[in-house]
């Protein structure tokens, strides 16, 4: 359906992009902060090594890493490349949902289908990303 108006279609791609890499930058704070039972809202993004707080125009998923090289602004230490990673690969894969439902199913079950796989592409990341984090854990001490 949307494939038929190219203009329409690629709005439709970089919106769920954007959209995609947003919930990949919430899922990061909830990786980061869920474990030490930290709030989710409060305080704002911040370094964790010398809580500066994230100004917002380097708190763009993706694109602040990058303009940052990769390190706090405040305190120079390098920001974990898990951060942009985590935030790209959700926005390819929420524009990928799109692009993939639209040419097989033509938009007749897309809106339902695609929230489905998009809350299941969030649980899958947090999931895999807890387990990487607790073998890297368990590899440390012993």
């Amino acid at each position: 359906m949307f494939a038929s108006d190219p203009f329409l279609f690629s709005v439709l791609c970089v919106w769920l992009a954007v959209f995609g890499a947003c919930v990949g930058s919430f899922l990061n704070v909830f990786l980061y902060r869920f474990p030490r039972r930290e709030s989710l809202s409060y305080p704002p993004s911040h370094c964790p090594r010398c809580k500066a707080a994230i100004r917002w125009y380097d708190n763009v998923p993706v694109f602040g890493w990058i303009k940052l090289r990769g390190k706090c602004r405040s305190c120079k230490l390098p920001i974990s490349i898990r951060y942009p990673c985590i935030e790209g690969f959700c926005g390819i894969v929420f524009c990928g949902i799109f692009v993939l439902l639209d040419v097989l199913f033509n938009f007749s079950v897309w809106p339902l289908l695609a929230l489905t796989l998009f809350l299941s592409l969030s649980a899958t990341v947090i999931f895999a990303v807890c387990c990487v984090m607790y073998l890297a854990f368990r590899k440390r001490i012993g």
